[in-house]
């Protein structure tokens, strides 16, 4: 099962379909700082060559469902950057390492490389991750790690960042080493609690100058592609209700949501597997709790188990 992504400076995520809707920190008058590593480090339980996945949990994993989405950007925190690998991976529910320990718990599919994976940034520097909520594990003396997820992010050119993300409210956060260091506070994302689950925002924004980046032509080393195709949406703009056409090239589960611009979510159009073949849905302009949106401009999320994509549409009234 997958969730909407969320609201947190959803303005750059919107670049994924029409980067003009981005607002850059520099008219906004904000600083941009570069993403920091973690004083923890590659830390000991990570393993390479996980699989290209989006899905790194099981349907069935224990624990609370975890949505990530982001945008890779440079140093200007709006050039995106594609092609980027982002390895992560994370502890169990009950704070257990797949690979490296024995987990008494989790992993209903006997998967060696369970909660692991890699996704590469798309066209526009985005990506998402569906997992689970990680569990904070012991170090002893009555101390403990809190909950987070590590990756490691290597750009087509230059070094890679490994990091740590962690979540705000997290009762571990200021007695740990890694996520109390002050370089951490915006690696610290708040959670929004939906009926599904957990989602939250993390953008990567690398020290690389945005007249030096460099383009590759990376792809996974198994061949993923994303199952959606030839997605429609008519009539667009809209006024009473649009149709939202798309072919699946093998079975898969899809959840289909609508957000407005500023990254609220709306409605979810579906949330289920679906067959191989054309599949074809309506939404008639009106949110989760049955009210009528206002007039503007919405994105469509499409999101597989192998990849996202965006649809931009105008609801007229």
């Amino acid at each position: 099962m997958f969730k909407m992504i969320s609201r947190r400076r959803f303005l750059q995520l919107s670049g994924m379909t029409a980067a003009g809707l981005i607002i850059p920190k520099r008219l906004e008058g904000l600083t941009c700082d570069p993403s920091t590593a973690d004083l923890m480090g590659l830390g000991p339980y990570w393993e390479p060559n996980s699989p290209y996945r989006t899905v790194l949990a099981s349907p069935d994993e224990p624990g609370i469902r975890l949505f990530l989405t982001g945008v890779v950007t440079a140093n200007d925190c709006q050039t995106p950057i594609p092609n980027v690998v982002i390895d992560a991976w994370q502890a169990n529910n009950d704070g257990c390492y797949s690979v490296f320990q024995t987990c008494e718990t989790g992993n209903p599919e006997n998967d060696y490389l369970n909660l692991r994976g890699r996704v590469l940034s798309g066209p526009q520097g985005q990506y998402f991750i569906e997992t689970i909520k990680p569990g904070p594990y012991p170090l002893g003396l009555d101390r403990f790690r809190p909950s987070h997820i590590h990756f490691m992010i290597t750009p087509p050119a230059g070094e890679p960042l490994i990091t740590q993300l962690y979540f705000e409210g997290d009762e571990y956060i200021d007695e740990d080493a890694g996520s109390s260091d002050p370089g951490a506070i915006d690696r610290i994302i708040p959670l929004n609690e939906t009926e599904d689950g957990l989602e939250g925002i993390f953008n990567i924004k690398l020290n690389i100058d945005p007249d030096q980046r460099v383009v590759n032509t990376l792809q996974p080393a198994h061949g993923n592609t994303n199952h959606l195709q030839d997605i429609s949406t008519f009539p667009n703009p809209f006024n009473s209700q649009v149709e939202i056409q798309f072919d699946l090239t093998e079975s898969s589960h899809v959840l289909v949501s609508v957000y407005d611009i500023n990254g609220r979510w709306a409605q979810t159009i579906t949330n289920k597997s679906l067959s191989k073949g054309r599949h074809s849905f309506h939404w008639d302009g009106k949110s989760s709790i049955g009210r009528t949106v206002s007039a503007g401009k919405y994105f469509i999320h499409f999101q597989t188990q192998n990849g996202h994509q965006l649809k931009l549409i105008t609801f007229l009234k």
